[in-house]
């Protein structure tokens, strides 16, 4: 049970300072498009870290994967037309994300 605990706050921290960071773009359901695109990707993140350790030559490659994915989604979303700005955002997401990972885990 604490281990789910545990779970569902890293992921309710990871999605709330994802979309913090992009909150200025004015996209329909954005936080919604946040929600799902992690909700797809971090979970399984998670595995991956708790099976093969969290050194960077693993976790880099990961984090470049996760935002590819995430990039992708949000295209889906939202359109092609807007991939210059979804391009962005992915990458805004997922550098926040790998920061505070950074933080936390130093």
């Amino acid at each position: 049970m604490k281990a789910l605990l545990y779970c569902l706050a890293w992921e309710w921290i990871n999605i709330a300072l994802e979309y913090t960071s992009v909150a200025w773009v004015r996209l329909p359901r954005l936080f919604w498009a946040v929600v799902g695109v992690n909700l797809i990707t971090h979970p399984a993140f998670v595995v991956l870290l708790e099976r093969f350790g969290r050194s960077p030559g693993f976790v880099v490659p990961c984090e470049v994967a996760i935002f590819a994915i995430e990039f992708l989604l949000l295209v889906l979303i939202y359109g092609g037309a807007r991939w210059r700005l979804l391009l962005i955002v992915a990458l805004l997401m997922n550098a926040v994300s790998y920061g505070t990972g950074l933080l936390l885990a130093a």
